[in-house]
């Protein structure tokens, strides 16, 4: 069979212009393809690896892909919750410049009361804010108004009081 092949080729060879020794090395290529069954079996299972790992590399190029996506994705949520801190921060800020004014507004309306009805006003009031309106008045009307409340109160309000004006 090999013999009959290798004259058919010859005769094609010469007919077709090709040079011989080039029939030659290709017979022996075409010999040394179909090799023994263990050589075809590696080679199979080289081909079959060859395609899982190609196919994995797609898998991991396309893995790549999408983690890009989500960073970008993770990226830009970032960015606007950054926008949206900075925007309450400066809420915030805001409502604490209009509340410092709301105290400062009052503090002059407790300057011009009556100490004794300042005081029973005070009294009733959350220490925060009392504190605030203390502090914004006058030193002078600020302890009339002290004294009229009198008690565990005043001496608390005055410490916190003491600690405003130090900070």
């Amino acid at each position: 069979m090999k013999k009959s092949f290798f004259v058919v080729l010859v005769l094609l060879v010469l007919v077709s212009g090709v040079r011989f020794s080039s029939a030659v090395e290709d017979f022996q290529d075409l010999d040394t393809e179909i090799g023994s069954v263990e050589e075809r079996r590696l080679i199979v299972q080289l081909n079959e690896q060859r395609k899982r790992n190609e196919e994995q590399l797609k898998e991991i190029e396309q893995k790549k892909i999408e983690l890009n996506l989500l960073r970008s994705e993770v990226d830009k949520k970032l960015d606007d919750l950054n926008v949206l801190r900075r925007q309450v921060e400066q809420l915030l800020a805001e409502k604490d410049a209009r509340e410092l004014a709301k105290i400062a507004e009052l503090s002059q309306m407790y300057n011009k009361m009556d100490s004794a009805q300042a005081a029973r006003i005070i009294q009733e009031l959350d220490r925060e804010l009392a504190i605030g309106i203390l502090g914004g008045m006058k030193a002078k009307s600020a302890g009339k108004v002290l004294a009229n409340i009198g008690g565990e109160r005043a001496a608390r309000l005055s410490a916190a009081y003491a600690t405003l004006k130090e900070d």
